[in-house]
């Protein structure tokens, strides 16, 4: 199996941070613009109206009007880059290594720098925006933040997500406002107010979720190591869970028709996925695709990802542009 390069993001934050002097902040490099940034490690691509912006290492940015011809941009920073989310097809937000939040008000075309501390050997893994304004990041060590003004200042969320020092890998809106954020050590928290508060919630398994994709009307498909995928068809109605008086927090349990576990025959973890107008479509090692097809109880693989590990999908008309341990990549959305 190959390396989990997802996976290391956050023991990669804190040795470039360690280095620095504390009386000498360290001032971040913008990224040198080459000729091979498209096969460079690509962690996720995000849309702005009909352009694909992808994101990645050494703070790679690349845009494309065809998932099949790239080219990159200027970027503020030199820092893996882990998302990137668009609240329209103008304004955009990326987060990446070293707390670093970058937006855009042109479709991506131009990247300014918002937010960069590296002393806080934290790195953001999600974002998500309600609009120009209003916004959260998820990431290492607890890392849960909120904005109010573009992302131009954050402060910390006070809830139940925020303890026992975990990795929040994603947060993700679903079609009925419901917010769910997934992540290490069985981590599921969730929050039908738009982010004002949060409950932590029961989860199938202990294990660690990389991420979720919306499902039908109130539902989730949830997934992350060794191959565990699981369809929530209603997250607003899961159980809430308690913490003891060490805040730890247990599975819970789940009744019966509001799980089901969904297998491809085979434990490749799952980094990253879309919501498609049939299911939903997820990537990870190995060159793993594979495909959930509404009302159906298993996985379908997909060919066509390769053998290095895949780190997103996206759609864009009859394409499917793939990014990851090797760059950037497409394949038919026949095949």
């Amino acid at each position: 199996m190959r390396c989990n390069w997802l996976a290391a993001l956050p023991l990669a934050c804190c040795t470039l941070a360690w280095a620095a002097p504390q009386d000498d902040p360290i001032q971040p490099h913008p990224a040198m613009l080459s000729e091979l940034a498209d096969q460079s490690i690509v962690t996720d691509i995000g849309q702005a109206g009909n352009t694909l912006i992808a994101v990645g290492e050494r703070g790679h940015i690349l845009r494309s009007t065809d998932g099949k011809q790239w080219t990159q941009v200027e970027s503020p920073v030199s820092v893996m880059l882990t998302r990137v989310h668009f609240a329209d097809e103008r304004t955009g937000w990326i987060g990446g290594q070293d707390a670093t939040v970058l937006k855009t008000t042109d479709g991506g075309q131009s990247w300014s720098l918002l937010n960069y501390q590296p002393e806080l050997e934290q790195a953001i893994y999600d974002l998500h925006f309600f609009d120009a304004d209003n916004g959260l990041a998820v990431g290492a060590y607890d890392l849960f933040w909120r904005t109010d003004d573009g992302g131009a200042s954050w402060t910390p969320v006070d809830s139940p997500v925020g303890q026992g020092e975990l990795h929040h890998y994603s947060i993700t809106e679903l079609a009925d406002g419901t917010l769910l954020i997934a992540g290490e050590r069985s981590m599921l928290a969730r929050s039908t107010d738009q982010g004002q508060t949060w409950e932590r919630v029961a989860s199938p398994y202990f294990g660690s979720y990389f991420g979720a994709v919306p499902n039908g009307d109130t539902g989730a498909i949830i997934f992350g190591l060794r191959g565990n995928v699981y369809l929530l068809p209603n997250v607003a109605n899961l159980p809430t869970l308690e913490g003891d008086e060490y805040g730890e927090y247990p599975l819970g349990e789940i009744p019966d028709g509001q799980v089901t576990q969904l297998s491809f025959g085979g434990t490749d973890s799952l980094f990253n996925g879309i919501a498609t107008d049939t299911g939903a479509l997820m990537v990870g090692v190995n060159g793993t695709i594979v495909e959930y097809r509404n009302g159906q109880s298993q996985l379908t693989r997909v060919d066509g990802g390769g053998s290095a590990a895949l780190g997103d999908i996206h759609l864009l008309a009859n394409l499917r542009a793939l990014g990851g341990e090797t760059g950037l990549n497409h394949i038919d959305s026949g095949r």
